[in-house]
């Protein structure tokens, strides 16, 4: 079987002779890189698009989400694991593309609620296809019954990290 990058990194450190476990490599790094892949083919299938994944992520978030009055910013932000900010710098950027309006919210009038306009969910949809396609592309040497078995060990990883432990 041919070699990749990790096994020519744990080879390495086996010839450095350091005495060195570096067995969970073969995994956290197979995870590592197999992450840093399939974020760049995502990204390469929104740039013709002329999305950020950030932007992506708002658009398909609200169109997930489908909440007919709109979305409270602070939602979006705590989805996207980023500051309210971060967010509003996002939400601007997109309401000036038109593809998010900005509601008052009827319950409080200090806030605001986001909405996809019919421009955004249409960039939406094309952008999810998109990365669908690109998501498959990447995954097409697993056979079904390997993505399956890929999925189960993956979260279960996420379930016990996630867990707070």
């Amino acid at each position: 079987m041919p070699k990749d990058s990790i096994d020519q990194m744990v080879d390495e450190w086996t010839a450095h002779g350091s005495g060195l476990d570096v067995s969970a490599l073969q995994v956290i790094g197979r995870l590592f890189r197999c992450a840093g892949h399939g974020q760049a083919a995502v990204v390469g299938a929104l740039r013709p698009l002329g999305l950020s994944y950030g932007d992506f992520d708002v658009l398909n978030t609200l169109r997930r989400r489908a909440d007919p009055g709109g979305t409270h910013p602070r939602a979006l932000a705590e989805t996207a694991l980023i500051t309210s900010g971060a967010m509003t710098a996002r939400l601007d950027r997109l309401e000036r593309g038109g593809l998010v309006a900005r509601d008052p919210d009827p319950a409080d009038r200090r806030a605001v609620r986001i909405r996809l306009t019919e421009a955004g969910a249409e960039l939406a949809e094309k952008a999810l296809d998109a990365v669908l396609a690109a998501d498959e592309e990447f995954l097409a040497p697993l056979s079904a019954a390997q993505r399956e078995a890929l999925a189960a060990l993956l979260k279960e990883l996420l379930l016990h990290n996630e867990s707070g432990r």
